[in-house]
């Protein structure tokens, strides 16, 4: 069995092309002008959208669509139970992300794909079979880190409730511009926090990455607080507080027939946001958990903070404050 089936859109001008990074001495390329679908099933479409077809039973029925707009630029957007990724980093559902060129789109358990100008078309392939979408394994390595405006509560009693929201606002945008730079997955806001993460990669890698975006994210909140463009409150500072922990959790998709958003559980997620509570000025910005520290101590200075009770822990934890990165 033929492992795509390509349907070919109608359209006019130089079209995009979908390029399949499959290893093998072949590449296959699918031209697109306006949209272009990927899934394992047909359904009804303008004449003007591409259909590929994939063999997976990881890849819903509708996976993802990649939009070519008119000043060029190209936006994917994730449909899927399973997720789509974009350069390693897991997309938020039913919101447009930017395709940047050479990023690399994942879906399934091995679809590889990046979008290019310049591809000779093949529309040669066979007709697939359907079937219900195999959920990929629930279980995954996740670096999470949650950031947290400190007395929130004392801002919300004591701030014009109208410059407080727009410049929580003008703060969450750029932490999340940075967070996406720095390979991570912002899953949402709550209120006075964000809260996003890193999925697993050989050697701890996404630990890595997380600390690094950490210590970045802390810097540009610091920068933020002192820019009157962006925090308007400056009879209020602005102070946030972050927290970093590593383990395995469990990622889905909220919805069922509309991906509406991330649905993730495990520890780190509940011990990250625990963590940043016990931060302060003597601990230092930014605390962590020990797997954190031991997948990252070869790339950062931690400080051993000892033993600290934690709320819904039945143990004390050991805590560490993440202070700089090493030289190289």
């Amino acid at each position: 069995m033929e492992k795509f089936r390509y349907t070919v859109p109608s359209g006019q001008g130089r079209p995009h092309y979908l390029v399949a990074i499959d290893g093998g001495a072949e590449t296959d390329r699918f031209p697109f002008y306006d949209t272009l679908e990927i899934g394992r099933k047909e359904g009804s479409r303008p004449d003007s959208t591409g259909l590929l077809l994939v063999a997976d039973a990881a890849v819903s029925f509708r996976h993802c669509a990649i939009t070519h707009r008119l000043d060029g630029r190209c936006f994917i957007r994730d449909l899927s139970r399973n997720g789509t990724r974009l350069n390693g980093r897991r997309i938020v559902p039913n919101v447009e992300t930017q395709i940047e060129p050479g990023e690399v789109i994942e879906i399934g358990s091995a679809c590889r794909f990046v979008v290019a100008q310049e591809w000779q078309a093949r529309t040669d392939v066979e007709m697939l079979s359907k079937g219900r979408t195999e959920q990929a394994s629930d279980l995954t390595a996740a670096t999470v880190l949650v950031g947290d405006i400190r007395d929130y509560t004392g801002l919300v009693r004591r701030a014009p409730a109208v410059e407080l929201q727009r410049s929580v606002g003008r703060v969450f945008e750029m932490l999340n511009d940075e967070v996406v730079r720095l390979g991570g997955t912002v899953k949402e806001y709550q209120g006075d926090a964000i809260f996003a993460f890193w999925e697993g990669r050989l050697g701890g890698q996404q630990t890595v990455d997380a600390c690094r975006a950490a210590l970045v994210l802390a810097q540009t909140a610091e920068r933020l607080a002192v820019d009157p463009s962006v925090w308007q409150l400056g009879s209020f500072p602005l102070k946030m507080d972050w927290a970093v922990a590593t383990g395995v959790v469990v990622i889905d998709t909220i919805g069922a027939s509309l991906r509406a958003g991330l649905s993730m559980i495990g520890e780190p997620v509940v011990l990250a946001f625990r963590l940043e509570k016990l931060a302060n000025n003597a601990t230092g910005h930014i605390l962590t958990c020990g797997t954190t520290r031991a997948l990252a101590a070869h790339a950062f200075a931690f400080r051993d903070l000892g033993e600290m009770d934690v709320q819904g822990f039945d143990t004390p934890t050991r805590v560490f404050a993440l202070e700089s990165a090493l030289p190289d």
